[in-house]
């Protein structure tokens, strides 16, 4: 036995501890694992004997940031949301993360619970559900783009023979060819995992275009409604991208409005003062200040799809694929921010939190 092993004392473990169905383990001021329940054995794939009287983040793989502290007897608690473990077999999961002092000889409770919010949903299932989506994406990338090329084409000729009321409407075919192109670009780097360009951007700019190409389309006895927010900061995001989480947020609410005659479709700016999240990297909370939603006062999402609802492939369409809340949600999230489906009273809403470029940089005011 080794002198590491021989030094862990004996306990006599609470039967809370020992029967709890939350995976718990007991580390003492170094972080040497000293107690492991059955459910974290079950969770992290590795037997009790493997991780008893070892570091517990040579058995748990984390980031640097969760070791750093784990490693300081000085610290005694620490909680983490949706952070990223490696268990047994090289496995990640994300869960969340809590470490509480127990006694006072400077031993601490970590308790891991898998994360089953939104977020969660975001990083962990829809990622890898995601990456299914772009895959198809990638094999029909050829003959979408062929046609699309076309369309521009055509679009242009039409300019050079319209007059300037018709301008309009070429160049917007023109802009929506670009951004398709670019969106199917996007859905290859979706199955590879290639993050987005993120940079500053004036958040009404894609807000504009979104609206500007859904109000083409003529929904009918659809009115929209606008709340802005004139003084929010330039956003941290990519320009195509919020044009696209917009438009398949404003289609999604015209369609589930089914063309009633009193049909509102709400389009939202705030700035949410303390919204945060951990994004699991140990480097603390991300504000996520600037908030766009998208509401209707249609019949609202059914309860059974709730929470797979940004899952690739859940729809209630007919017809639907069931892609676009999931690349809605995997679009936020490459920008560093979230989606969140709420029912508020008759109205059906989706959030999108981002963060903010600069916390001193103010816009100039909407036009």
């Amino acid at each position: 036995m080794s002198a590491l092993t021989s030094s862990i004392p004996t306990f006599d473990h609470d039967e809370i501890i020992q029967s709890h169905p939350v995976a718990t383990l007991l580390i003492d001021r170094g972080a040497v694992v000293l107690f492991v329940n059955a459910a974290a054995e079950q969770l992290c794939n590795i037997s009790r004997s493997a991780m008893v009287g070892r570091v517990v983040y040579d058995v748990i793989g984390m980031d640097r940031g969760y070791r750093q502290r784990m490693n300081d007897p000085d610290t005694s608690a620490l909680f983490a949301h949706r952070a990223e473990i490696r268990i047994g077999g090289g496995k990640s999961i994300f869960v969340d993360m809590q470490m509480v002092p127990y006694g006072s000889n400077g031993h601490r409770i970590l308790a891991l619970v898998p994360s089953q919010s939104e977020a969660e949903l975001m990083g962990g299932a829809i990622g890898r559900s995601g990456r299914a989506a772009g895959a198809a994406a990638s094999m029909l990338a050829h003959e979408i783009k062929n046609p699309l090329a076309g369309i521009k084409g055509a679009a242009q000729l039409l300019a050079r023979k319209t007059d300037a009321s018709g301008e309009r409407f070429t160049t917007l075919i023109c802009a929506e060819v670009d951004r398709i192109t670019t969106l199917i670009d996007q859905m290859e780097h979706f199955s590879r995992g290639q993050p987005i360009a993120c940079a500053p951007i004036n958040l009404y700019q894609p807000i504009h275009q979104a609206l500007e190409a859904v109000r083409a389309r003529q929904l009918p006895g659809v009115r929209f409604s606008e709340d802005f927010d004139p003084s929010l900061p330039m956003v941290q995001g990519n320009h195509d991208a919020m044009v696209q989480i917009l438009l398949n947020l404003v289609t999604n609410a015209g369609e589930a409005l089914g063309g009633r005659d009193d049909g509102v479709i709400r389009i939202a700016t705030a700035y949410r003062h303390g919204l945060s999240i951990d994004n699991g990297d140990g480097r603390g909370r991300i504000a996520l200040p600037i908030e766009v939603s998208v509401s209707d006062n249609g019949p609202g999402v059914p309860a059974d799809i709730r929470d797979d609802l940004f899952d690739p492939f859940v729809t209630t369409k007919r017809e639907g694929r069931g892609l676009g809340l999931a690349l809605v949600a995997k679009l936020a999230r490459d920008m560093g921010g979230t989606v969140q489906h709420v029912r508020d009273g008759e109205w059906t809403r989706f959030r999108v939190n981002l963060p903010a470029a600069q916390p001193s940089a103010r816009k100039e005011p909407r036009p």
